[in-house]
């Protein structure tokens, strides 16, 4: 009884017809992150030793950017020596968050509308969170597919999000 009333919670629509459910459903609640005047090599091997594409940049406790991959293409790309560099220096910013009430559908349209793919999930000025373009494929295919999705489909899914859990 209460599988089931929590499948009909993840069904239910927003006044607009879309399928409501909040940003805290999919995110990842294991953040990586690096201090502002860390140096950039340094956050690399942590991205790398995590599996992540990403790393949260904190002053004082406070998120206050986030440095990817695409940061790090893009400015090698530039011919930028990122071995001394300090992560605050390479960075993306402002950081672009989101709250873990809000809807999931909302959250794609944060990061369409700021190009961005992924999302820090922000409570009480708090980072409780992480949620990636990833996060919102495997919500949307199960969303498409249920409640008769394909028990091999199901199946692969959850092993990838377990998986994923940590790599933003």
């Amino acid at each position: 009884m209460i599988e089931a009333h929590r499948r009909s919670e993840r069904r239910s629509l927003s006044a607009s017809g879309t399928p409501s459910e909040d940003v805290s459903a999919i995110m990842s609640t294991k953040i990586v992150t690096a201090k502002a005047n860390e140096k950039v090599n340094v956050a690399l091997r942590t991205m790398v030793r995590h599996k992540i594409g990403s790393i949260i940049v904190v002053e004082k406790g406070k998120p206050i950017g986030i440095l990817t991959e695409r940061d790090v293409t893009t400015r090698i790309a530039k011919g930028q020596n990122l071995r001394t560099m300090a992560v605050k220096k390479a960075m993306s910013k402002p950081l672009v968050t989101v709250a873990p009430s809000m809807e999931i559908w909302k959250a794609v349209e944060q990061m369409v509308r700021n190009d961005i793919r992924r999302l820090p999930v922000i409570d009480g000025g708090k980072l409780v969170g992480m949620v990636t373009e990833r996060d919102m494929l495997y919500w949307l295919v199960k969303v498409a597919y249920e409640p008769n999705m394909p028990e091999d489909l199901r199946k692969l899914l959850e092993a990838r999000v377990q998986a994923h859990a940590l790599a933003h």
